[in-house]
């Protein structure tokens, strides 16, 4: 056997599962290095048994084996060897060739290292293409780099074009089996022993380059590495602490990349990099804490407390320096190495860093295709299922029959992971039995190495006195291909990766051509309405930013004339949304992009919620594209109707994460954060839509009652309660007006609008009612029908329960006649949120139909008949695609919903409304009920809250007095304007249509025109002398505690504005007359408090709803206010639910074991 001038240090512990491999792999090698130095640091298995055992043989392939303590880190042994070999042997090695106990070169390996190096004599450090341990094909780790943050990357140099023959310089190479040059090894001192474990090498390769050798990748040597550390496979003894084994490695690894780039980086860079990085690190850390992988978390502390500690990181840098100034010195005798002034070229840059970003991504998606084709049993003709070491000869051969080696995905599948040590055995049986992936071969060389192997394991059972046999019966084992749904075989499927399979899986997959098409296809349908600031129908004009959350926070809102109501949550999540996409709108751009993009979003919620199901994605995209055009869908983008097109987008989310909670996968492992992201979306959709949350809730009940689960009962009790309860929590306080107020339930949040007439036929085509839509849904009910009868299945069951449950929603709604919550007749509701229930159910029922045609398939006598009614049924859908998107173009100019601009105040009269603090009336025809609005007109949300009693009755009133075409001068019309006035209002708004002309003769030196609304409304002035807070003579006291209407004085004789904001009002009043007033522009409820020098005083009703506190006749404070307390402790409770909801929706990213 031939013998290189090689001293090969292998590096073990605890490695029994995989040391029996590494020595055969040796003892294969067609070039054996001349000694075998095995340094056991601390192993507490049979390792050292199998090295004895190996070096006791005749052909014995370890020399000598040097045993240390069990924390000694990887660098200190490696030096440990170099130095006994030094020590013990005569021979002058020139190269050392470092091991892991886990990594076993091909046979290979070190001649093609050795001719690599030969042809290249500038080369110093050389390493080999680590594979799989278990199956070669699939690359695990090439040449190593580093970027500006310290992180490694191990993909450099393993591009197509050098798999097969050529090298690759690069920064550094893995320590498993990388060769050095001894002289290089004396000069740099080896690894650098202040790395325990991990990083080592790529210190080493920048000290290599720096000294002016080159590093090579070398594609053509091949080594397996089960990378043991990084699996968790093996203990980590050489870091101190009592952390877990793999916090323990992820701050090594940590500690080590920033120690790295900070020892070896220039000044400048070193200066600018150390705040970088613990800025770097301590965002990272907070990342990693939301998403509960706390190990990680602890790592990036690490590294900020290693920075932070400049005495570990100086010395290095000193040291560091030293090697450079002797490397600028030169050998002396051969001037071999020289300085080279820097390696940025060898760094990953960002645009390196993107790229690879973006081949993961398309690689994920490939993998991801490729599992669900599996999923439904088509796998690729290519796949082989069956994880196998192919021998070393067929390595250099294609990965597929025949041609150069191409790229290749490996996708995992379904398949319970087993020990390291098992898989070793087995795979040595295996391979000594002859068994074969389809598409290897197994020839003399695979035999002969299996044979050692068995032998490795026969030893190492022997070693403590138990035998294991090492070979069993030759079987003879077919092509396997998964049935859906059941008994996936476990494995790796290796796939080409060509242009059709990355266009399939991005250009062309479903997902991408659903938002473009679908996109192109809502801008055409608002293509008139097209802005990020829209009104009209049941939305009112959003508020900015700052407006939407002090209106959600406020416990007081001066809306109909003041009202305590607790404001709806739906403005805290217009305000979140708004909040990040203030820089192109804010509050109007989110509400504006969620109406526009329904279409879009809702097909890829509906194609998301269908993953599950076990469906083909065409046929998912189609019923997806289906849901995205549902005449109630459309209806309600047109209509204004937020709360039903929130409803559309998150419905088949909710429903498939509810379905979830009931049958969880991977036995419920994950089903805390699954019914925390169900919580969360349902608490949005019970923001927007009430009633659609209790049918959910119902669906969820029902669903406990009558599915089944292998779930314990505990854990799914758990995550129903937790559904049910946590979105009451995220909603606080508005579950109250909920109980109080059932208009809010049946018609959801939105404007007064008149009610549409809907009859039993136009329902039963999904036709809710109103523009933007016709009455085409009966073709999803035929279709729907038609699945039923011709595929009679247990699975539709859901489906139908659906579509009773919406079915149910739809008879209250129109059946259940209720007033709004701001006044009027009692009407009935909108049914668009349970027709989508009841749609979503009849998708369900198609879905469930044809989810049993592909898990039964066809037999042959049926195919052709199968076939057909396939391609049948997707033509029919197509076509019903085709109407509704006709339908969705050809009502597009349909519905009230335009730009918001033209219903808001003029600029100068919605600076003066901000100044004085005061209101707006707005006046409505049609018998609606008029508005009173606070900071300019109605806005997003106001219509939601509860007025107090008698309020939305006097509204009306005073509506009915103004339109009602007294003649001018006439006294009730001056009795109401002055009404008006004192309750704080400043601008009267007149309907569409509507002339001044009578109120200006009527009010005569009251009111006066002023600027209209670019919509043509025309806007009056009040003139009496009022404001938010005024102090009122003894005269005027006693008219007001009389229920007499003010005055009207415009002169403001007997009136003081005082100059404060409502709701909470603190005013030092002079000594005076008694039975002065203090009067609020706000209605009397519970909840308000007075006081005068700290003592409590009754509240006394002025012009006979409003807030007045009597005053005394010496100077006194005076403070009133709206008592909130008990909203601000709600809003507490919704914080910490939502902080609770935020920290556990994201799933944990913990290890598989």
């Amino acid at each position: 056997m031939q013998a290189a001038p090689v001293v090969a240090v292998v590096v073990c512990h605890d490695g029994e599962a995989w040391l029996p491999t590494v020595l055969s792999a040796l003892r294969r090698s067609t070039v054996r290095p001349q000694r075998v130095i095995a340094v056991d640091t601390g192993s507490t298995d049979r390792t050292p048994e199998l090295l004895e055992y190996t070096r006791s043989e005749q052909d014995a392939i370890v020399d000598s084996i040097l045993t240390m303590r069990a924390d000694t880190g990887f660098a200190e042994a490696v030096a440990a060897g170099v130095q006994h070999a030094s020590v013990t042997f005569e021979e002058r090695h020139t190269w050392v060739w470092v091991l892991h106990d886990d990594s076993a070169p091909e046979p290979n390996c070190l001649t093609d290292l050795l001719h690599a190096a030969d042809a290249a004599p500038s080369a110093g450090a050389l390493g080999p293409l680590a594979v799989d341990w278990l199956d070669s094909r699939l690359i695990v780790e090439a040449g190593l780099s580093t970027d500006a943050s310290g992180h490694r990357h191990d993909g450099m140099g393993i591009d197509a074009a050098e798999l097969a023959e050529q090298s690759s310089e690069v920064l550094a190479m893995p320590s498993a089996g990388a060769l050095i040059s001894r002289e290089l090894w004396d000069q740099l001192g080896g690894f650098d022993e202040e790395f325990p474990l991990l990083r080592e090498d790529i210190d080493f390769g920048w000290r290599a380059n720096v000294a002016g050798v080159t590093v090579l990748c070398v594609p053509r040597a091949r080594i397996r590495h089960a990378r043991a550390l990084r699996s968790g496979e093996r203990s980590v003894d050489a870091v101190s602490g009592i952390a877990s084994d793999r916090a323990k490695t992820l701050a090594a690894d940590r500690i080590g990349g920033v120690r790295t780039l900070l020892v070896n980086c220039s000044t400048p860079s070193f200066l600018l990099g150390v705040p970088r990085l613990v800025v770097l690190s301590v965002l990272r850390a907070i990342g990693f804490m939301l998403a509960r992988d706390l190990a990680r978390a602890r790592a990036e502390m690490a590294a900020v407390g290693f920075m932070l500690r400049g005495g570990q990181v100086l010395p290095g840098r000193r040291l560091r320096a030293a090697e450079r100034e002797r490397a600028d010195v030169g050998d002396g005798r051969t001037g071999r190495y020289r300085h080279r002034a820097g390696v940025r070229g060898l760094f990953v840059s960002r645009t390196t860093r993107l790229r690879f970003a973006i081949k993961a991504w398309v690689l994920a998606l490939v993998r991801r295709r490729i599992a669900s084709e599996a999923a439904l049993g088509r796998l690729p003709e290519s796949a082989t299922t069956r994880a196998t070491w192919i021998p070393p000869e067929e390595l250099r051969a294609a990965a597929f029959a025949g041609g150069e080696p191409k790229d290749v995905v490996a996708v995992p599948l379904a398949g319970l992971r087993r020990s390291a040590s098992a898989r070793v055995r087995d795979e040595a049986v295996a391979a000594a039995s002859g068994v074969a992936a389809r598409g290897a071969v197994t020839d003399a060389t695979a035999a002969a190495e299996a044979t050692d192997v068995a032998e490795d394991v026969r030893a190492a059972e022997t070693a403590d006195g138990t035998t294991t046999a090492a070979a069993r019966a030759p079987e003879t084992e077919q092509p396997y291909r998964p049935s859906p749904g059941e008994g996936a075989h476990g494995g790796l499927v290796f796939v080409e990766v060509n242009r059709a399979r990355v266009l399939a899986a991005t250009l062309f997959a479903p997902p991408l051509l659903l938002v473009l098409g679908l996109t192109g296809l809502a801008l055409l349908v608002n293509g008139h309405r097209l802005g990020l600031d829209l009104a009209g129908g049941r939305l009112l004009p959003v508020g900015e930013l700052s407006q939407i959350w002090s209106t959600y926070l406020a416990g007081w809102h001066p809306e109909g004339g003041g009202t305590s109501a607790a404001a709806s949550p739906a403005l805290a999540i217009v305000g979140a949304l708004g909040t990040l996409l203030y820089p192109i709108g804010g509050t109007s751009a989110a509400v504006g992009l969620v109406l526009l993009l329904d279409i879009p979003l809702a097909a890829i919620s509906a194609y998301a919620a269908s993953g599950r199901l076990g469906v083909h994605r065409w046929v998912c995209a189609l019923l997806a594209t289906g849901y995205a055009l549902l005449p109630p869908a459309t209806a309600a983008v047109a209509q204004g109707r937020i709360d039903v097109v929130v409803v559309h987008i998150l419905l088949p989310l909710v429903l498939a994460g509810t379905a979830a909670v009931l049958q969880p996968r991977s036995g419920g492992q994950r089903w805390l954060s699954v019914a925390v992201a169900v919580s969360l979306g349902l608490a949005v959709i019970g923001s927007f839509s009430p009633l659609t949350h209790l049918m959910v809730l119902i669906v969820l009940l029902g669903g406990f009652v009558f599915v089944s689960s292998p779930v314990p009962l505990g854990r799914r009790l758990a995550g129903i309660a937790l559904v049910a309860l946590l979105p009451i929590a995220l909603i606080l306080p508005w579950p109250a007006a909920l109980v109080t107020n059932p208009a809010l339930l049946l018609h959801g949040l939105g404007a007064r609008v008149p009610g549409l007439d809907v009859d039993v036929t136009e329902l039963l085509s999904l036709y809710p009612g109103g523009a933007g839509t016709l009455p085409i849904g009966g073709v999803l009910v035929a279709a729907a029908l038609v699945a039923l009868v011709v595929r009679p299945t247990t699975r539709v069951l859901p489906g139908i329960g659906l579509v009773l449950i919406g079915a149910a929603g739809v008879a209250v709604v129109r059946l259940v006649p209720v007033a709004p919550v701001a006044g009027g007749d009692a009407r009935p509701g909108w049914a668009g949120a349970p027709l989508l229930m009841v749609a979503a159910g009849l998708l369900t029922i198609v879905l469930a139909v044809v989810r049993r045609n592909v898990s039964s398939g066809s037999d042959g006598t049926n195919g052709g008949r199968a076939v057909f009614a396939m391609r049948f049924a997707v033509g029919a859908g197509v076509a019903a695609l085709v109407v509704f998107a006709v339908a969705s173009v050809t009502t597009a100019e349909e519905g009230p919903l335009r730009d918001a601009a033209p219903q808001r105040l003029a600029a100068p009269l919605a600076a003066e409304l901000a100044d004085s603090g005061r209101t707006v009336f707005v006046l409505r025809g049609d018998e609606q009920q008029p508005r009173i609005s606070g900071g300019g007109m109605p806005a997003f949300g106001d219509d939601s809250l509860d007025l107090p009693d008698g309020a939305p009755e006097r509204l009306a009133s005073w509506q009915r007095t103004l339109l009602g075409g007294q003649d001018g001068g006439s006294d009730e019309v001056r009795d109401v304007l002055a009404s008006v006035s004192a309750a704080g209002v400043q601008f009267v708004v007149l309907p569409d249509g509507v002339s001044p002309d009578a109120l200006l003769a009527a009010g005569d030196d009251l009111v006066a025109e002023t600027v209209p609304l670019a919509d043509g409304r025309r806007v009056l002035r009040l003139l009496p002398t009022n404001g938010p807070v005024t102090l009122i003579a003894p005269s005027l006291s006693r008219l007001a505690i009389s229920d007499k209407a003010p005055p009207g004085d415009v002169n403001g004789e007997g009136i003081a504005v005082v100059d404060e904001d409502l709701p909470d009002v603190r005013v030092r009043v002079s000594d005076g007359p008694a039975g002065r007033l203090l009067v609020l522009a706000a209605n009397v409820e519970p909840g308000w408090q007075a006081s005068v020098n700290g003592e409590q005083v009754p509240i006394v009703p002025a012009w006979g709803h409003q807030v007045g506190v009597e005053v005394p006749t010496r100077a006194a404070d005076v403070v009133v206010r709206n008592q909130a307390t008990v909203r601000t402790l709600l809003l507490l409770v919704q914080v910490g639910a939502l902080l609770f909801t935020l920290l556990t929706a994201i799933p944990s990213r913990r290890p598989r074991v």
